[in-house]
């Protein structure tokens, strides 16, 4: 009999695990509370940790009429809007890490996977369908009454307000992190002071960083700034203020700080969740966000998302459909590749955010470094491939 795969989100990566699934031969049939499928935000980037999965899925072809490949990841100065140092993508990362570095509107990369899943005889997509409940056995019995039989395997990948990761497997729920993302999608001529507007560039300031690209296909330029802040305000994705946002910009360039200030911003509380449970029972899995939700300061989300699915399929081919040797198998690979991405967002957000001698010593530290040291900084990141190089088991 066909395992039977039931994916609940049809986010980024519910639709690449469902996919994934059903290229390997399973019937998958995925959930999705909302009526529409409409991905938030605005832009992503993706790494060739990701578009290597993305092309092993066969999707290169597509999603390079929507995506843009900029030539270099930049780090300035905030202050002095000095280079500080780059990072060659483009060509060059085709040619260290054999695929591209991509940016892309999420909506863009959502509809594509969403339109691959639709194409598959194997996937079925419900809509406006929620699925939960407070036990596995519950949740399995929702399943049979829908499906007819019992899945093989649950997979929850509804995101970081996931209701089961509490309820079900006992995790602790996702935690406000201290910091807002305020992001807007502008012109580059909103921008004067970026002078490689078809580049991934990163502002580093004073308690706070700022990070722009180009959205493809989408137009328009990706921007998104990181501060501090409270949690003052219940909605997600919420308005957001510019003169509290150029707030957080002090000692910062006078260019930067006018030119933020006259644009229209959406405020968006980060969390996170470092849980140590992604799983409940026997059957039941997380994956993305919902298993470990992290702050963007590695522009790593969707990655580690599509990373999950492409591992967690491979697991349950190499185990022979046995979810409690699946999910093992997957969890053993994917926690330590988890915790080390995040230590090095943890990183980052330090670097990015530093004051005083520290930011001193960060700007000259990198100035002295070579494009080519720091791409080699990222060779264990962006060389990875999950599901690769797994021995059969005996």
């Amino acid at each position: 009999m066909q395992p039977l795969i039931a994916v609940v989100g049809a986010g980024i990566g519910g639709l690449t695990a469902a996919l994934a699934f059903a290229l390997h031969g399973g019937q998958v049939e995925i959930f999705e509370q909302s009526r529409v499928l409409q991905e938030v935000g605005a832009g992503l980037q993706l790494s060739p940790n990701a578009t290597g999965l993305l092309d092993s899925l066969g999707l290169t072809g597509r999603l390079a009429e929507s995506w843009h490949e900029p030539e270099r990841l930049a780090l300035v100065s905030g202050t002095t809007l000095r280079p500080l140092a780059h990072i060659p993508v483009g060509q060059a990362a085709r040619q260290r890490w054999s695929f591209p570095y991509a940016v892309i509107h999420r909506a863009a990369l959502q509809r594509i996977l969403a339109e691959a899943v639709e194409s598959q005889a194997g996937c079925r997509l419900h809509l406006d369908t929620a699925m939960a409940a407070d036990t596995e056995d519950r949740l399995l019995a929702r399943f049979a009454d829908f499906l007819g039989r019992e899945p093989d395997l649950v997979i929850r990948a509804d995101g970081v307000w996931s209701q089961q990761r509490d309820r079900i497997t006992g995790a602790e729920p996702a935690r406000f992190t201290g910091h807002i993302a305020w992001r807007a999608i502008v012109e580059a001529s909103d921008l004067p002071f970026v002078n490689a507007s078809d580049d991934v560039n990163a502002f580093l300031g004073p308690n706070t960083h700022f990070v722009t690209y180009p959205l493809g296909s989408a137009h328009g330029i990706n921007a998104v700034a990181i501060t501090q802040g409270v949690l003052d305000k219940p909605e997600w994705d919420a308005a957001g203020d510019p003169a509290e946002l150029t707030g957080h910009f002090g000692g910062w360039n006078g260019g930067v700080v006018e030119a933020l200030g006259r644009l229209d911003w959406r405020f968006w509380p980060l969390f996170e969740a470092r849980n140590q449970i992604w799983h409940a029972g026997k059957r039941i899995v997380l994956l993305g966000d919902a298993a470990h939700a992290m702050t963007p300061f590695a522009a790593q989300g969707a990655a580690m998302a599509i990373e999950d699915a492409i591992e967690l399929a491979d697991s349950f081919r190499r185990c022979g459909g046995d979810p409690v040797a699946t999910i093992s198998a997957y969890e053993a690979v994917r926690r330590p590749r988890v915790a080390k991405v995040r230590k090095r967002g943890d990183f980052n957000r330090f670097a990015y955010h530093a004051t005083g001698p520290v930011r001193l010593a960060r700007d000259l530290v990198l100035r002295h470094r070579s494009p080519q040291a720091l791409a080699g900084d990222l060779d264990w990141l962006y060389g990875y491939r999950a599901g690769a190089e797994r021995k059969e088991p005996a």
